[in-house]
């Protein structure tokens, strides 16, 4: 069940791969302290007797667990868990392999959640009533929190409904919401394991949007290539999730990859054209450890990239924190606000800086210089994305200072 590569081999001698695995489930009844003293010993002498370590989090009449070790154990305690007859709605979120353990003290580590008093159901039920005292993004991130996904479905359709595109979701709800997580994270209100468990309920939300407004995305314009790509060791997707959805929407062509390991990322570039990168880091953590690793990572992939006028975009919560010099910090040449305004920036700086009639590319397959028709595919979305931004900011200020 467990999928294992060569990736997981990695260690001395015959050490068995380490794998990991991590579900959501609900309890048939309530526990009670009695039902959860017994459940915790059965695990852990479960956990040691397979040679696995992990986490488990209740809250109400929800389990969340985290488990770690080798496959074949895994694979065999997913099974007898999928047919435990004390939990329902068993869903799993993720899967893979793992070099080190995060984890390796604790046979099963508890973590207890304050019992909010209402289900899921009741959330979503209320949600419209919520809806009228909260904004939108602080109500999207506390539904997230509490794993709510029928509300935030709720909240999302009524946003649709509204006449709301999915890129105006996106921009108005997800984005604000993530960022909201990350200042409730930074006032200790949540921990980070709940901020991550948010994050994919958002992510997952993110890609049901794109893929409803599939028919819509534009024909690419060919040589338009970007690769977007969480920063080696970012463990947070959602900025490349929407950033993809964007990008597909103007017409570019997308390749997303997650590569864990700069060589990885290097042998990306090295390998295929691609006329620009984007590097998320977190948008909810400040991830300022990161950027000194960042400048070494961009000035590697320049250095390899088959395209000697790589453009390089970064973007994250380290990035809006001092946005003066943000890209140069890094060795890029463009850092954006919002996932939604990364296109236009890019298009842009391209249409400013690299598009003159002197520009040569150097790819063996490409012309040797810009013809009229690739300077006018430029310009076009360059200028017409940039008028866009400013026809709603002009629509917006006229909503905040309506005329007297």
């Amino acid at each position: 069940m467990i999928a294992v590569d060569s990736a997981g081999r990695a260690g001395p001698g015959n050490e068995p791969p380490l794998a990991t695995l991590c579900y959501q489930s609900r309890a048939i009844r309530r526990p009670s302290p009695d039902d959860l003293s017994r459940l915790l010993t059965e695990a852990r002498a479960r956990n040691r007797q397979f040679g696995v370590t992990g986490m488990l989090v209740h809250e109400g009449d929800r389990y969340f667990q985290w488990l770690e070790g080798p496959g074949t154990a895994l694979a065999e305690l997913w099974s007898s868990i999928r047919r435990d007859d004390r939990h329902s709605d068993v869903e799993l979120l993720g899967e893979g392999v793992t070099p080190t353990r995060l984890f390796a003290e604790w046979d099963l580590r508890y973590l207890h959640r304050p019992d909010t008093g209402r289900s899921g159901e009741d959330a979503a039920a209320s949600g419209s009533a919520v809806a009228d005292n909260r904004p939108g993004p602080m109500q999207l991130a506390e539904l997230a929190l509490a794993a709510d996904e029928p509300g935030m479905d709720a909240l999302v359709a009524a946003r649709r409904t509204a006449g709301a595109s999915p890129r105006d979701v996106c921009r108005q709800l997800l984005e604000p919401a993530a960022h909201q997580l990350g200042d409730w994270w930074c006032e200790d209100r949540c921990d980070s394991f709940a901020v991550s468990l948010a994050l994919a309920k958002l992510q997952n939300l993110a890609r049901s949007l794109e893929a409803s407004r599939a028919g819509a995305l534009r024909v690419a314009i060919e040589g338009q290539k970007v690769l977007i790509s969480p920063s080696p060791r970012e463990t947070h997707l959602l900025g490349a999730t929407l950033l993809g959805g964007f990008f597909r929407q103007a017409g570019w062509s997308v390749q997303a990859e997650f590569p864990k390991t700069d060589a990885e990322l290097i042998g990306l570039v090295n390998t295929q054209w691609f006329d620009a990168i984007a590097l998320t880091l977190s948008d909810v953590f400040t991830r300022r450890e990161r950027l000194a690793a960042l400048v070494k990572t961009i000035a590697d992939v320049r250095a390899a990239s088959r395209n000697p006028t790589l453009t390089v975009l970064v973007g994250g919560r380290a990035f809006r924190a001092d946005a003066s010099h943000a890209a140069d910090r890094v060795g890029a040449d463009v850092h954006y606000a919002s996932a939604g305004e990364a296109v236009s920036d890019l298009d842009y700086w391209l249409f400013m800086h690299r598009f003159t009639p002197s520009t040569t590319l150097a790819a063996p397959d490409k012309p040797g210089k810009l013809s009229p028709i690739d300077v006018v595919q430029m310009i076009t979305p360059a200028l017409s994305r940039r008028l866009m931004r400013r026809s709603e900011t002009d629509a917006s200020d006229s909503d905040a200072h309506p005329p007297s």
